[in-house]
C-alpha cells in the first residue's frame, strides 16, 4: 500500500512537471537561407521552435522604427529533447516570414514546431514583376524548404513527419490550397472590371511592360510546376483571406484536395472579397470548414499588430475599422487554428 502511494507521488510529479514544461515554453529562432539550385531561388528561412532556455533580454532594439509589434525570441536556442509537430507558413503577396509572428509565437508554446519563408520574388525586399504572377511556384518553395527542415541534422529528427500542417494568408492561402492538391487556371477573365485584373497593392513599380497572358517566363514556368504543386506530406491546412478564386471555376480544378482545410476571413474583406473567394474556396473543396468574421473584418486584420508609427505609415493595412480588434481577431483565430490542428494532425 506504501509503496503504491509513494508510486502515485511520483507520477503525479512527473506529470506536473511535464505539464509545467509544456506551459513554459518558449520561442527559440534559427535563420537559414536555402537555395533552390534547380531554379537558382534562395529562400530566406525562419525555423521556430520550442525551447526551455530563458530569454535574459526582453528589450527587442532596432536600428529603425518597427512598423508592427515583434515577439521575444531565444536565437540558437537549445531544442527540446522530443519530437513536434510542423507547421509550414506562407506569406501574403509581398508580405515576408515575419508577418504573421502573432501566429507562430502561439503555436511554438503550444508545441509545434513553425517554418516561414520568404517567396523568391514576391516578398518585403525582394519583389520582381513576374514572380508576384507565378503564383504556382510558391508551392514549390513550401516544398523544398519542407525537404531541406526535415534533412536538417538540428531539426530533422525533432519533427513528427506523420503530423505536418500548412498555414498561409492571401496569396499564402492560395499557397496552401494547392499544397493541398488545387490546380489554378492562370488564364484572367477579360472583364476589364474583375478583381483579378486589379494588381496587389505590393506590386513592385517597374518600367518593363510585361504581358503577363503570353510572358514566355510565365507560361512556361505554369507548364513546367502546374502539376507538381500538391504536396502528401503535408496533412491539413489552415488558410486565412485566401486569395486567386478567380483561378479556380470547377470542384474538378480540387477533385484532388483530399486533407482537411479550414478556411477563416473577414466579410468586410475587399482585397480579397469573401464571395469570390473564401466562400468559393469552401463551395468547392468538399474537405473545408469555413469560419466568417462580420462585415467590418478587413483582408489585413490577419497581419502582425502595428505600432503606432506602423498605423502612421501603414494605415491602409495596420488600421482596422473602429470596431475591430485586431488582437481579439488574432485570439480567436488562434483558437480556431489550435483546435483544428489537434484533429486533424
Amino acid at each position: 500500500m506504501k509503496n503504491t502511494a509513494v508510486f502515485l507521488i511520483l507520477l503525479l510529479g512527473l506529470i506536473s512537471c511535464q505539464e509545467s514544461k509544456n506551459n513554459a515554453y518558449n520561442v527559440g529562432q534559427q535563420s537559414i537561407t536555402y537555395t533552390d539550385e534547380s531554379r537558382n531561388r534562395p529562400l530566406p528561412t525562419e525555423i521556430w521552435y520550442p525551447t526551455l532556455d530563458t530569454i535574459t533580454n526582453t528589450s527587442l532594439e532596432t536600428k529603425n522604427k518597427p512598423l508592427f509589434k515583434t515577439i521575444p525570441t531565444i536565437p540558437n536556442a537549445r531544442m527540446v529533447n522530443e519530437k513536434f509537430p510542423l507547421l509550414m507558413v506562407s506569406h501574403g503577396t509581398g508580405g515576408s516570414r515575419f508577418s504573421l509572428t502573432w501566429f507562430i509565437e502561439k503555436m511554438v508554446k503550444e508545441g509545434y514546431i513553425v517554418v516561414s519563408l520568404d517567396h523568391y520574388g514576391n516578398s518585403t525586399f525582394n519583389k520582381i514583376p513576374r514572380e508576384f504572377v507565378k503564383w504556382w511556384e510558391r508551392a514549390i518553395d513550401v516544398q523544398y524548404v519542407l525537404t531541406q527542415v526535415l534533412e536538417d541534422p538540428k531539426f530533422g529528427k525533432q519533427i513528427d513527419t506523420s503530423r505536418i500542417g500548412g498555414v498561409g494568408f492571401s496569396l499564402g492561402g492560395y499557397t496552401n490550397i494547392a499544397l493541398a492538391g488545387g490546380y489554378v487556371d492562370r488564364s484572367m477573365p477579360k472583364n476589364g472590371n474583375d478583381e483579378s485584373r486589379v494588381l496587389p497593392a505590393e506590386f513592385p513599380d517597374t518600367d518593363e511592360v510585361i504581358d503577363f497572358e503570353n510572358d514566355s517566363l510565365i507560361v512556361a514556368s505554369y507548364h513546367q510546376y502546374k502539376d507538381l504543386v500538391k504536396d502528401e506530406r503535408i496533412k491539413s491546412f489552415f488558410v486565412m483571406a485566401p486569395a486567386i478564386g478567380f483561378g479556380f471555376h470547377s470542384k474538378a480544378q480540387t477533385a484532388k484536395i483530399t486533407a482537411p482545410v479550414y478556411i477563416v476571413a473577414g466579410k468586410g474583406d475587399t482585397t480579397a472579397p469573401v464571395k469570390s473567394n473564401a466562400e468559393k474556396f469552401d463551395s468547392l473543396i468538399d474537405t473545408s470548414t469555413l469560419h466568417l468574421y462580420n462585415a467590418q473584418v478587413g483582408h489585413y486584420v490577419f497581419l502582425n499588430e502595428a505600432t503606432e508609427f506602423g498605423k502612421e505609415i501603414l494605415p491602409a493595412i495596420a488600421v482596422d475599422h473602429e470596431t475591430v480588434n485586431r488582437k481579439n481577431i488574432h485570439e480567436e483565430t488562434l483558437q480556431l487554428a489550435i483546435d483544428f490542428f489537434k484533429k486533424t494532425l
